[in-house]
């Protein structure tokens, strides 16, 4: 068999951004291999005829190139054209309109452990501590679950709390982050009025490899996590992944101290089947964690949280293929199911003997998304989607009293892109449908232009309608028994982004906006200490920031 030759379709399949790498593996792979030779129009090589490349054979008197040399050689030689080896599929169904901010690569270099410390990079994004344990992530002031994250697509937000604690995915996992600090797109499913954090992780399919990092601190804690992938056959492939975390730190209470005693383990699986254009992928993720929240310096009354066990698991299929004749329409549909449980303990004092309550938790998160897409022509493509997402969670307490809730929401979106020449439109359109509660359907929209104006500035304008159903801890569990009360909020988002690239290396961003906002969630007064909905929020502010490379390893931000 001929190497070339079995080298030869796959790489020209291959779209342009990133033929370059799969070239330069070829060279090297065609030079171990024997003489690489020159397929006739027939397309069957002739072992008789001259190297189609140079072999890297080195003149007389001269030190042969290793593989790396010759490797960086061919990269040079085909220097027009940049492409990653089954790292990533040459057509996905369908982009998000959020913006890649940094890479894993980026990430392993800038010392970041996981999401959370990831994020934390970011100027215009930030990380909080939640007292409970983990940490979650705002954007321009929206917090809780107004802000969306997305992993491999799927919203993967808590079913009970709605948010997500950034801090479980480790920095092995992943290969790329997007941000989009506007609302979501209907087209994405229900919620993200504050924005989207996206997160793609490794393919299971691609050239095997492990990752590992092992971080400790002057905290008396340490972090390990580790990844791998490895291929079972030609068409299957799985990733592994876990971490592992402890921590001792003693905090001191005007009541005496305690220590946190944290301990936490998570690990992820995924399964990848591909062949032609079809995709069908497997994830798993399972954490379990420990830990004490210590209460407030300021209350003397306030009570020592201690989690005596969190478990999370979620389960998540995707299915990605192009149908009919033409191969043009694109098929995307995923399911997925969320579970936590958990037990907490309120204690009155540091040594933990005083209980005053407690709470047993179960929650649970299933819904499923179908997605399908087709160019018109050359320059646009229309989208479509629908979304079902349903929560239902159940509480008992130390008086064996019970809770329960549940809620439903299914949204309907279809929308259009367009792209020609330095102009790109993105719009899509949806209605927002609350079952379970007392709410009724609202519309939701966004749309964005961006110009190209020169090779070096760009102006993007967006505006957005988007809304969330309150979380079920917020309508039903919070302060003392929630507030089934509560209306949905509702965002309207207006932005203008300006990118200045006047050399290479360096940016300058500006971006001016303005949020609208209705029922956004407060705590009310006491003594009941309800969560109520606000009449109406302004938010206004500019994002000013600017990145200058000094050097290939120096940044100035």
């Amino acid at each position: 068999m001929n190497l070339g030759a079995v080298l030869a379709e796959p790489i020209a399949a291959m779209t342009s951004p990133g033929r370059k790498r799969a070239i330069a593996l070829a060279t090297v792979l065609l030079g171990a291999a024997g003489p690489a030779t020159a397929a006739p129009a027939g397309g069957v090589a002739s072992p008789t005829s001259s190297p189609a490349v140079d072999d890297g054979d080195a003149a007389p008197g001269e030190p042969a190139l290793t593989d790396a040399e010759l490797l960086a050689q061919s990269e040079a030689e085909a220097e027009a054209e940049v492409i990653e080896v089954w790292e990533e599929r040459p057509e996905k169904p369908f982009d998000r309109d959020t913006t890649r901010r940094l890479t894993g690569a980026e990430l392993a270099a800038r010392g970041a452990t996981d999401l959370g410390s990831a994020l934390a990079l970011l100027p215009d994004v930030s990380v909080r501590d939640v007292g409970r344990g983990g940490f979650n992530v705002d954007i321009r002031g929206a917090r809780k679950g107004a802000v969306r994250v997305l992993i491999d697509g799927v919203s993967v937000s808590d079913p009970y709390y709605g948010t997500f604690d950034v801090s479980t995915i480790p920095v092995t996992d992943i290969a790329e982050i997007r941000v989009s600090t506007s609302p979501s797109s209907p087209i994405d499913g229900p919620g993200g009025p504050g924005g989207v954090i996206e997160v793609h992780t490794h393919d299971a399919i691609g050239p095997s490899f492990t990752i590992a990092r092992l971080v400790g601190t002057t905290q008396r804690g340490a972090t390990a996590s580790a990844t791998g992938r490895v291929a079972l056959t030609d068409r299957l492939a799985v990733r592994l992944s876990t971490t592992a975390g402890v921590g001792n730190e003693e905090f001191s209470t005007p009541r005496g101290s305690v220590d946190e005693d944290r301990r936490a383990t998570s690990g992820a699986l995924r399964l990848e089947y591909r062949h032609g254009q079809r995709r069908v992928v497997v994830d798993g993720f399972a954490d379990d964690r420990r830990y004490l929240a210590p209460p407030s310096d300021e209350l003397a009354t306030a009570l020592f949280l201690l989690v005596g066990n969190e478990s999370t698991g979620r389960v998540g299929v995707a299915f990605d293929d192009a149908l009919g004749a033409s191969q043009r329409l694109q098929l995307k549909a995923a399911s997925w199911l969320h579970a936590t449980s958990k037990q907490s303990f309120n204690f009155r004092d540091p040594a933990l003997t005083e209980l005053a309550n407690s709470e047993d938790l179960f929650a649970l998160r299933a819904g499923g998304q179908a997605l399908l897409t087709r160019p018109i022509g050359r320059d646009a493509r229309w989208v479509t989607s629908i979304t079902v997402d349903h929560e239902r969670a159940r509480s008992e307490n130390q008086r064996a009293e019970v809770t329960r809730a549940e809620v439903t929401t299914v949204e309907v979106a279809a929308g259009g892109q367009y792209q020609r020449g330095r102009l790109r439109l993105d719009g899509a359109a949806g209605l927002a449908v609350p079952l379970g509660i007392e709410a009724g359907p609202w519309p939701e929209a966004k749309l964005s232009a961006k110009l190209d104006a020169t090779a070096w500035a760009s102006v993007e304008a967006i505006a957005a309608r988007k809304g969330r159903v309150p979380s079920l801890r917020e309508r039903f569990f919070d302060g003392n028994g929630g507030n089934t009360g509560l209306d949905p909020e509702q965002a309207s988002h207006g932005e203008l982004r300006v990118v200045v690239r006047p050399r290479a290396g360096v940016e300058l961003t500006a971006a001016p906006y303005l949020r609208l906002t209705t029922g956004t969630l407060k705590v009310g007064p006491p003594p009941d200490n309800l969560l109520v909905n606000l009449s109406r929020l302004r938010v206004a502010g500019v994002d000013l920031l600017a990145r200058a490379e000094l050097t290939t390893w120096a940044e100035l931000g």
